[in-house]
């Protein structure tokens, strides 16, 4: 019985392998037509743990001392629109601050004792070297309590400086460049083992008395909304590696997320609630020319969210690449592909139609040897931002099809699916102006332990639609 079973299962297999291959002429037109995109499911903990919480922001507490003529110059939030080097705790990666050649002295106090094991910083067009330092204490740049975070490294012109060290506990970090090359560099990053989850974001006014006397304007400063910090996730994209789909995400620019070459790249941000926005920031690598378009909207289609998709498996080659799986049958030596088909993901098609009757926020050419596009807009307040990139010439069917299983045929061959080098992304913004007294962050310096692995799937792989 369980034979008959499994034979005719095989056999309606074929059979719609074989319908499937017949409708493939008349299909491919309209697959043209169609951009095909993964849903990616919520972050696990286990993902968000992996993920360092910036500890170099105004937000988080610290504050950046200047040294002018060996005496300190405090910059407090209050200062941030009045000196240039304040870019250096925001979190808009798209201001930069003009340094010129020679030394530099920056102090970040983190405000706090706080665990540190990374620095990072944005870098546009400057190149030298930086060395850094920690003191428990603020000291003048020359005081021997300075100790060395390792040896001072070297950074060329686009290069993102970046160094790890043996985790300290410490307050004071001492940032000293010796710039050989002027130009201008971006905003500071320093992490350690605090993670998303330890730290809570909330914005909402404080509470006022009739004795309350506003004297002044409150200080204003930029705040990325498109983080997991604040509860947003990438709902959809086009391709790539979506197990590293949360490094869009992340705080630090040397992390690279990468689509695939030849094909359009969509990424769909879900910020969770609609959000007053003043600019997207999106630091990327194109190896091709093409046009990017940005749109921000109120909601998304129904069929977004439409629980008919196809499901689609993905293996790693023996070159580490990520491939389509084919099905394998119960008695297929290549029990992998099977195994592929559990983690399978969940694929819709949109018509190219949709993006092009929406309105663009932002629209301009690139060209392959662009590595930042940056979107200023005027404030809007919407819920979801796409990014979408066209390649020029374009394959005219599209790369990203759902998969087909079938039962293993030598005729044919693993489609590729989320490799290849295309577009390249060191981290996407959604920037909004935040009223600094507004801003309620809490911080859990205990580091949480990994939770048990995730279960699963019990369900059976389904074919492809």
């Amino acid at each position: 019985m369980k034979a008959n079973t499994l034979f005719n299962t095989r056999l309606s297999a074929v059979s719609l392998a074989a319908l499937l291959i017949s409708m493939a002429n008349s299909t491919a037109t309209s697959l043209s037509q169609t951009v095909e995109l993964y849903r990616v499911p919520d972050a696990t903990p286990q993902q968000l743990e992996s993920i360092p919480k910036n500890l170099a922001r105004w937000h988080m507490g610290a504050t950046l001392v200047l040294i002018e003529n060996g005496q300190f110059q405090r910059l407090q939030v209050p200062d941030v629109a009045y000196y240039d080097e304040s870019v250096f705790l925001s979190d808009n990666s798209a201001l930069t601050y003009q340094i010129a050649s020679g030394r530099h002295d920056y102090i970040i106090d983190l405000g706090q004792f706080m665990r540190v094991s990374r620095f990072f910083m944005n870098n546009e067009s400057a190149a030298g070297s930086v060395t850094l330092k920690s003191s428990d204490t603020l000291e003048q740049v020359n005081s021997s309590k300075w100790i060395p975070l390792g040896q001072p490294f070297n950074f060329n012109k686009g290069g993102i400086p970046a160094i790890n060290f043996s985790e300290i506990e410490t307050r004071y970090l001492l940032v000293s460049f010796d710039i050989s090359d002027a130009g201008l560099i971006g905003n500071f990053g320093a992490t350690g083992p605090m993670n998303i989850n330890q730290a809570s974001f909330n914005i909402g006014k404080g509470v006022q008395n009739s004795s309350t006397v506003q004297k002044a304007p409150a200080p204003v400063i930029d705040f990325d909304f498109a983080s997991f910090f604040t509860g947003s996730r990438v709902a959809f994209v086009s391709g790539g590696d979506i197990e590293n789909v949360h490094y869009l995400l992340d705080e630090d620019p040397s992390t690279v997320y990468t689509f695939p070459e030849g094909e359009e790249s969509v990424l769909i941000l879900d910020l969770r609630k609609e959000t007053k926005m003043s600019g997207f920031n999106s630091k990327y690598k194109a190896t091709s020319p093409g046009q990017v378009e940005v749109y921000m909207l109120d909601h998304l289609p129904t069929y977004f969210y439409n629980k008919s998709e196809s499901n689609v498996a993905t293996i790693k080659d023996q070159n580490g690449m990520v491939q389509r799986a084919e099905l394998a049958g119960l008695s297929d030596q290549d029990f992998q592909n099977f195994m592929a088909a559990q983690r399978s993901r969940q694929v819709i098609s949109v018509p190219k139609s949709y993006f092009e009757n929406l309105e663009n926020a932002y629209k301009a050419d690139v060209k392959a040897s662009d590595e930042r596009t940056i979107s200023i807009i005027n404030e809007i307040e919407r819920r979801y931002v796409i990014f979408r990139f066209v390649p020029e010439n374009t394959d005219s069917e599209a790369g990203t099809q759902s998969a087909v299983y079938r039962p293993g045929d030598a005729s044919f061959s693993l489609r590729q699916a989320q490799s290849g080098s295309g577009m390249s992304f060191g981290g996407v913004q959604v920037i909004g102006d935040v009223e600094f007294e507004d801003v309620f962050v809490t911080m859990d310096q205990q580091v949480s332990q990994p939770g048990p692995p995730g279960n699963t799937p019990a369900s059976p792989p389904q074919i492809s639609q």
